[in-house]
């Protein structure tokens, strides 16, 4: 996987395309520069509370953010017990 396939994958990196947001103004929004918004898109340097506080302000979860659920309210998709088929 290369570097920029990395970075479109990012669930912030998406929700931000999704509402024609780009790096420079969202950064803006959340008080820091465009490079750190870049830094933290690619996986390079970690979320810290202050955004997770942003995002849920914005109706984004911490998990969404994380990679944990696609859904962005947070929500995980039901999932079958074990051992049975989907």
């Amino acid at each position: 996987m290369t570097k920029d396939t990395k970075a479109r994958d990012n669930p912030i990196a998406l929700w931000r395309r999704s509402r024609g947001i780009t790096q420079k103004r969202l950064a803006s929004m959340m008080g820091i520069t465009a490079a750190t918004l870049s830094v933290k898109e690619r996986g390079a340097c970690e979320w810290v509370r202050r955004d997770f506080e942003f995002f849920h302000d914005h109706g984004v979860s911490a998990d969404y953010v994380l990679g944990f659920t696609p859904d962005v309210s947070g929500r995980m998709s039901p999932h079958t017990g074990e051992g049975e088929e989907p």
